[in-house]
């Protein structure tokens, strides 16, 4: 394999790391521990965003919306319905030309269609089908729209993406936002934060080294960079990128609540991650190659660089298998009248799906997130009376 080969096959995996994110199943989490509460008075939760909220490589029970969704019926004594529209690849508007050609039904596979304009109009007409309402919204976005390549990237300027992430995460969130609100007024809404990608904790070995300079050695200014150089250069943009969009996410939030409301319905909860949590990191809460949690030699790790796009290589989250499957089905047939282009850019898309958990919390960032929301949520399940005879 030429070096050449190589970076064609490294660099749409690199390009999912974090967030990479179609009819949206109702969910019900088997709940352990606990006894079903009646049916006949049910809370309603939508769920809407990109892979995160959809909860990348986690089985359903996993998720961090079912451990909500079982925390709220424990807490209400209320069977709690969950809508699920969020799925892999999602941005928040417009969408990416190449990709309309493909669809899938599961949410595994990372599309940027529906987008959540899109996943919010399918909501409203779901509940007006079902004569019901949401009382309880969890959603985020932004991140696809700025672009994960921007921020694995060595060369990307600090001031274009500060302004890419105010525009996305701030001015496309809030007026997302805004049309949550107004189709759903009564609802109680949670907007959820992302995460840094690496910090100074991400292992520094030279498998990794080599991963990133591949990404980046299409970029005349990353070329010139060191290894220290280009590896510090990552994580000031991971931390620009963390601190931005969690401002720009949390100012939105707030323009939306209005400056003089006294109960806001929109909440944002920021989600700490901390150094050691990072990709590749020695406590990490992201999935991450399979390799990397045991003893692998160093010649072992060539031969699973080698053997990118082989199934010799996997991701280490819960459902891969399954998800390989669904990327078979939607990128692995030639289409028809194909030219070169196309098939190009389905090879690259079923490559990136494959590795699509990369970067997403594991079980255990679940968790983070989960009590994070529970946090927002234990006083309004007093106070929006959520519980049973309320």
């Amino acid at each position: 394999m030429t070096l050449k080969d190589l970076n064609k096959t490294i660099v749409p995996v690199l390009a999912i790391l974090v967030f990479l994110v179609l009819a949206p199943p109702t969910v019900h989490a088997a709940c352990p521990n606990q006894v079903e509460p009646p049916g006949d008075d049910p809370l309603h939760m939508l769920v809407i965003g990109d892979s995160i909220m959809w909860g990348q490589g986690l089985r359903d029970e996993e998720k961090f919306s079912s451990r909500v969704q079982c925390w709220l019926e424990e807490k209400t004594n209320r069977t709690v319905k969950v809508e699920v529209e969020a799925h892999s690849g999602a941005v928040i508007s417009g969408s990416f030309a190449a990709q309309t050609r493909f669809t899938s039904t599961d949410h595994e596979v990372n599309l940027s269609s529906p987008t959540i304009n899109e996943q919010l109009d399918h909501a409203i007409k779901f509940y007006s089908d079902n004569r019901s309402s949401p009382e309880l919204i969890l959603m985020n976005g932004c991140i696809n729209d700025v672009g994960v390549k921007n921020l694995l990237a060595a060369s990307t300027p600090l001031e274009d993406l500060r302004t890419r992430v105010k525009q996305n995460c701030g001015e496309k969130m809030q007026l997302l936002l805004q049309r949550v609100r107004s189709s759903f007024p009564q609802a109680q809404v949670v907007v959820t934060s992302y995460y840094p990608i690496v910090s100074q904790q991400t292992a520094d070995n030279a498998f990794l080294r080599l991963l990133v300079k591949e990404l980046n050695n299409t970029s005349p200014e990353a070329r010139h960079m060191s290894d220290k150089e280009m590896r510090q250069r990552l994580i000031v943009i991971s931390e620009e990128w963390y601190k931005t969009s969690t401002a720009s996410l949390a100012e939105a939030v707030r323009k939306t609540n209005g400056e003089n409301e006294s109960a806001p319905r929109v909440k944002f909860v920021e989600i700490q991650f901390g150094s050691e949590h990072t990709f590749a990191a020695p406590e990490t809460l992201l999935w991450t190659f399979l390799f990397a949690s045991t003893n692998a030699s160093g010649f072992a790790k060539i031969v699973v660089l080698l053997s990118f796009g082989t199934a010799a290589y996997k991701a280490n989250d819960h459902v891969r298998e399954s998800r390989i499957k669904s990327c078979e089905q939607a990128f692995k047939k030639p289409m028809e009248k194909e030219d070169k282009k196309t098939k190009e850019d389905r090879k690259d898309f079923f490559l990136v799906c494959r590795y699509a958990s990369l970067g997403h919390p594991n079980h255990m960032g679940s968790l983070i997130y989960t009590e994070a929301i529970k946090g927002h949520l234990l006083q309004l399940v007093d106070q929006a009376g959520w519980k049973r005879g309320n």
